[in-house]
């Protein structure tokens, strides 16, 4: 009986060892596929500079506007919006400047205020202390929140890739108070070399249809 007895305390701390075996293996090989996803999330930007594409944009409201997106790294940014939004975006360092072409008005905002500026400072890595990351794949979906870890007023960037091919499908700017426009790119060119002359604001220039 005190044999039997014994035997089954084996097996039972024998039981435990081996759990405790498949889970560090579990745990090793999530840790190993979360650094290749750091990876290639890390290698994206630093090849990236120049993009190119066509974006629809969704507002807070629910309001649907389209246009073409330019960017240059670092620090450089258009977002041209066509009919029948009135808006030209421009930014070629410090000053986001957003021009209405229809009320021919104009608003400069500093670009470290924006997310905008986590994008473009060229600079999204996991070793970078000025950002905080959060990183997560789901149903070959990459999510990539980005925030700037000393200034909470430019609020979150997130971005989502498709997994398999690695494409970057659309970002959210999420601002202080949780409102979130969310900007879907298609038709992406990378690495095309861009006229200097886009990042600069324009005289109101006429709408395109």
């Amino acid at each position: 009986m005190r044999s039997l007895t014994l035997s089954l305390i084996i097996i039972k701390y024998l039981s435990i060892i081996i759990l405790l075996f498949i889970f560090s293996c579990s745990q090793a090989v999530s840790l190993d596929k979360q650094k290749l996803l750091q990876t290639k999330i890390e290698n994206f930007f630093i090849n990236l500079s120049t993009l190119e594409a066509n974006f629809i944009q969704v507002s807070p409201s629910g309001n649907i506007s389209n246009g073409k997106i330019f960017i240059d790294l670092p620090g450089k940014l258009r977002l041209d919006y066509v009919k029948p939004s009135n808006l030209l975006i421009t930014c070629k360092g410090f000053w986001l400047v957003i021009q209405d072409r229809k009320l021919k008005s104009t608003n400069n905002i500093p670009i470290q205020q924006t997310p905008f500026s986590i994008l473009l400072d060229k600079n999204i890595t996991f070793n970078n202390k000025k950002i905080i990351l959060d990183l997560k794949k789901s149903l070959g979906i990459i999510t990539l929140k980005v925030k700037l870890a000393e200034n909470v007023q430019a609020g979150e960037l997130i971005l989502e890739f498709s997994d398999n091919p690695f494409i970057l499908k659309k970002w959210i700017i999420k601002d202080i108070i949780g409102d979130e426009t969310t900007v879907f790119i298609q038709n992406t060119k990378l690495g095309h070399k861009l006229p200097f002359i886009l990042f600069f604001p324009e005289d109101f220039p006429a709408l395109k249809n």
